[in-house]
This record gives structure tokens, C-alpha cells and sequence, in this order.
């Protein structure tokens, strides 16, 4: 009996690991849970690379965590952007305000991701010899809406109220966050 129940476990814990679906297997990557998603305090990414060249292959997956990051920022400051406008109902006070901050977002973002950091890299060797790359990045809240300030306050082509509501919408995002320094 005690070799029946063993050897049903022993099965069931093989099958469990090698979990398919419709002759696919499940695979776990690196990077996953709570600690590596974007939250309150920060825009987070994973992105992984792969390559014959270990640089390359890593190159490729900061570039997508990059990508991604970008893209999480963007559509945050669409929904920020449209929030404020339909709370303060300026659309018609500072022409294209929603547009233009969205600009000056998009410009902060095409120069650098300003404040980026590495949260995790993984290396792994594949047996055909070639690397595949992991990488998690992230970037805090709290330090890209300081950077978009400071460049809405230095951006000449912004009116001095479309500077006002900027600066105004940035401050009440920095103020919601749940990230003290």
C-alpha cells in the first residue's frame, strides 16, 4: 500500500512539473510576481533577448524593457492628462494642453529614460551555444514626474497657463503617491 501511495505521488508531482496544454509546455521565466510589476511607486518592465552575441542578446532585452517602460509611461500620462482636463474642464481655456503635455512627455521619453535602472538580469546559455538575456527594469514614479517638470517649466513653447496646469497636475500626481523620500 505504502509503494502504491509513493508511486502516486512520485507520478503526479512528475506530471505536475511538466505541466502541458495541448502538447505545450509551461515554462516559468525569470522576474515574475509582485516585485517586478509596475505599482504606485514605480513603472516596471521584463524583456528578455536572445542572440549568438551575449552583448546583443542583451542590448535586445533592455531595449524592449525599454520599449515597455516608455509605453506604460505614455499611456499613465494619457490617463493623468485626461483626468485633470475633465476634472479642471480646460479644454477650451489652453487649446491643445492635453496634446502638448503628451509632447513634452514623449520628448522627456526620446532622449533618455531618465532615472531607468536595472532591477534584475538573468543569463542563460542555450544548448545551441547562443545566450538568452532577462532583463526587469524600472523607473520611480516620483523621479520621472520631477524630470517632466522641471522640463515643462524650461519649455519655451508651452503658454505660462498651459506651464501652470502642467505644473499643477504634475505636483497633485507627485502628492498621490504612495512614495515618501
Amino acid at each position: 500500500m505504502k509503494n502504491l501511495i509513493f508511486g502516486i505521488l512520485a507520478l503526479s508531482l512528475i506530471f505536475g512539473a511538466c505541466s502541458t496544454f495541448n502538447g505545450s509546455k509551461a515554462i516559468k521565466t525569470p522576474f515574475r510576481g509582485g516585485n517586478y510589476e509596475s505599482n504606485r511607486r514605480f513603472f516596471r518592465s521584463v524583456a528578455s533577448g536572445e542572440s549568438v552575441n551575449l552583448e546583443t542578446a542583451k542590448s535586445k532585452a533592455i531595449l524592449t524593457a525599454n520599449q515597455r517602460l516608455a509605453s506604460s509611461v505614455q499611456t499613465e500620462i494619457k490617463s493623468v492628462t485626461e483626468n485633470y482636463q475633465n476634472e479642471r474642464n480646460i479644454g477650451g481655456n489652453l487649446g491643445d494642453f492635453g496634446e502638448r503635455f503628451q509632447q513634452l512627455t514623449r520628448e522627456v521619453m526620446s532622449t533618455k529614460l531618465m532615472g531607468a535602472t536595472m532591477h534584475g538580469e538573468k543569463v542563460y546559455q542555450q544548448t545551441d551555444k547562443s545566450y538568452q538575456v532577462w532583463v526587469a527594469m524600472e523607473i520611480r514614479k516620483r523621479e520621472l514626474y520631477k524630470r517632466l517638470k522641471q522640463q515643462a517649466e524650461l519649455d519655451g513653447k508651452l503658454s505660462k497657463e498651459q506651464r501652470k496646469a502642467i505644473t499643477e497636475m504634475i505636483d497633485k500626481q507627485i502628492e498621490a503617491l504612495d512614495d515618501k523620500e
